[in-house]
């Protein structure tokens, strides 16, 4: 096997779509995108076994100064998760064989890290990939994070039955509360809401700036949506969708105004939508904050896991602390 940088966006992107795991995050021209506006060097590294190209890792990488660090994804772009991509053939493999695949791939990838001689390396795989230990086996610190997916393949009345019972009951309020929840193209109206209620909580919309926002919204407008909630013609909420493969909450869904329940009331809209859409996964992403898990659990959803690997040495913990404590609250 053999690390490659991949130049050409149409084999990126094949195999984008061959992977089973391959969202709209992973795509060339998003990553471009994030480039351009996290100002980190996208590394779109390939590995290949002779001629066939058996796996994608989209790598982030800045040197500021003696400081050195590789992201995938990078800081505020809002992903959620990036990391690698096996094809089609890896799930079908034997176990033997996934095994030796996936551990000569982290192996020969974590070769090409070493020549950027890193302080600080974050690496987010995608859900569904349980086999972390090559990134152990490279002393990774590996951290499990959550997600909720909901099965489409009931009907919707089984899976309308499957919520909480107060939650069926909010459902049941909120369709008496003067609520449409419709496509939008308005992104700097959702945007400045969000900010404003994140704000309002102490926390960060995590984007770069509305640029880059409508940059994505604009490459890749079939699978990219904004969805705006309305009550009585007035803009009370929204939500930002993934809608490639499987159907993703990405951002918004953001604290309603009190007495609304209008977070009930989009995702109900929403999970109709991508069940009449022909999807069969539904992902509530972000299942690590007890507060929101309270909330998103009441759908009956089942979870999902993905890994953070990461590797520091002392600067870089040094410089993880003054973001954590200092950077990210000022941002």
């Amino acid at each position: 096997m053999a690390v490659i940088t991949i130049q050409k966006k149409e084999i990126w992107d094949r195999f984008v779509d061959e992977s089973p795991h391959g969202l709209i995050f992973h795509k060339w021209e998003f990553l471009k995108i994030v480039e351009k506006y996290s100002g980190y060097n996208f590394l779109p590294y390939g590995v290949v076994r002779g001629e066939a190209l058996i796996g994608l890792f989209p790598l982030f990488h800045k040197r500021i100064g003696f400081f050195s660090r590789v992201f995938s994804p990078p800081p505020r772009s809002g992903l959620p998760y990036l990391g690698f991509l096996m094809g089609p053939e890896y799930e079908t493999a034997k176990q033997d064989r996934k095994e030796t695949y996936l551990s000569q791939v982290i192996d020969q990838i974590n070769d090409e890290i070493k020549l950027l001689s890193p302080n600080y390396i974050s690496i987010y795989s995608t859900p569904g990939f349980l086999d972390i230990r090559p990134f152990i086996w490279n002393n990774y610190t590996t951290d499990p994070k959550f997600n909720y997916v909901i099965n489409l393949n009931p009907d919707l009345n089984s899976i309308r039955n499957g919520f909480k019972l107060n939650l069926r009951k909010q459902m049941s309020l909120s369709e008496k509360q003067n609520l449409s929840l419709v496509p939008d193209t308005n992104l700097s109206s959702f945007y400045d809401l969000m900010t404003q209620r994140y704000k309002e909580q102490g926390l960060n919309f995590s984007f770069y700036n509305i640029d880059y926002l409508k940059a994505l919204f604009k490459m890749y407008p079939e699978n990219l949506k904004l969805y705006s909630l309305y009550q009585n013609n007035n803009l009370i909420g929204g939500i930002l969708t993934q809608e490639y493969k499987k159907f993703l909450t990405w951002h918004g869904n953001a604290k309603i105004i009190e007495g609304v329940y209008g977070n009930e009331y989009i995702l109900w809209q929403l999970i109709q939508k991508a069940k009449g859409d022909g999807y069969s996964k539904f992902e509530l992403t972000g299942a690590n904050l007890r507060n929101l898990c309270q909330f998103k659990s009441k759908f009956n959803p089942s979870l999902e896991i993905c890994y953070n690997a990461s590797r520091k040495d002392s600067l870089g913990k040094f410089a993880e602390w003054i973001y954590m404590n200092l950077v990210r609250k000022r941002h």
